[in-house]
């Protein structure tokens, strides 16, 4: 697999989709279907969640048995406001809609973005795969939390830890146990997945899409190397953009208004950035299904 020739045409093709000012509505666009669910969930969540349950939560725990005040409430309501409308990118999946649309195509230019209906379907067969291949992460998840709790029944949310009690180093190998077992389980997983997500745009079927030896020949058609270097290549990518955002975020640690500018970027710059990711990774799926090169040198002269 010649890495380079990959990233060279998936590169092309970003630049020519968006970095030209005739192709920058485009972009808008798909940033609007990434903003508009979550502002919208946003404005629903937060105003049923302080104007209905507010009150209810404030009758119940404003006293001096818990300690609460409205504020502080109001707050956590807001909170949790924040990340149902996050999740809405989830539930309303648009962008995933569209990332099956430039999957599926092979051609050189962007596909075609309207059709919300289409992409609001395409999406949740995403998100149905992705709900599949998330199965072991969340198995794995409950059996952590009930080894977890049956150990340490009087465990509270703001556990204290004296590491060296008994009890204490049970409980951070209990914890470090879970933690590198979850991670080989989300590398592992990610692997077929990816594929599978390709697969799914390809034939149209979750059934296929989510046949793990089916993925697992279409790996090894790849080549195991080649697959994970490619991965690998794209989280070298990705990580370097979200350190960028961390790191900025740090610094207007204190300031709302500039944390929800930086997140608003980092969606917009996520856009061709997520783009680059599929095409550079159908690609790597297509060289699975290359016919070898014949050598046609003709011998007969030696």
């Amino acid at each position: 697999m010649e890495h380079a020739d990959i990233i060279s045409g998936a590169y092309t093709y970003t630049k020519e989709a968006f970095f030209s000012l005739k192709q920058l509505p485009r972009w808008i666009v798909l940033f609007l279907y990434f903003v508009i669910p979550i502002l919208a969930c946003l404005a629903v969540s937060s105003l049923i969640l302080q104007l209905a349950v507010l009150p209810v939560l404030v009758n119940v725990f404003v006293n001096d048995n818990y300690g609460f005040t409205a504020s502080s409430l109001s707050g956590l309501l807001q909170y949790f406001a924040v990340v149902l409308s996050l999740c809405c990118v989830f539930f309303v999946p648009l962008i995933q809609g569209y990332c099956y649309r430039i999957a599926k195509s092979d051609g050189p230019e962007m596909p075609d973005h309207t059709n919300l209906w289409g992409l609001f379907f395409s999406g949740w067969r995403i998100n149905f795969v992705i709900l599949y291949y998330a199965i072991p992460i969340i198995v794995i998840s409950l059996i952590y939390a009930m080894i977890f709790y049956y150990l340490f029944p009087n465990a509270g949310l703001y556990l204290t830890i004296d590491v060296m009690a008994l009890e204490g180093i049970l409980t951070v190998l209990i914890t470090m146990s879970y933690v590198a077992i979850e991670f080989i389980t989300i590398i592992l997983v990610s692997l077929f997945a990816f594929v599978g997500l390709v697969q799914l745009t390809r034939s149209g079927s979750l059934a296929e899409a989510t046949h793990i030896r089916g993925i697992a020949d279409i790996i090894k058609k790849i080549g195991w190397y080649d697959y994970i270097l490619s991965l690998v290549i794209m989280s070298i990518l990705f990580l370097l953009v979200t350190f960028i955002l961390i790191l900025l975020a740090q610094i207007f640690a204190y300031n709302g208004v500039a944390i929800v500018i930086l997140i608003g970027v980092y969606l917009f710059v996520m856009i061709p950035i997520m783009v680059f990711f599929i095409r550079y990774l159908s690609e790597v799926y297509d060289t699975a299904f290359h016919l070898p090169e014949e050598d046609d040198v003709d011998f007969d002269d030696f």
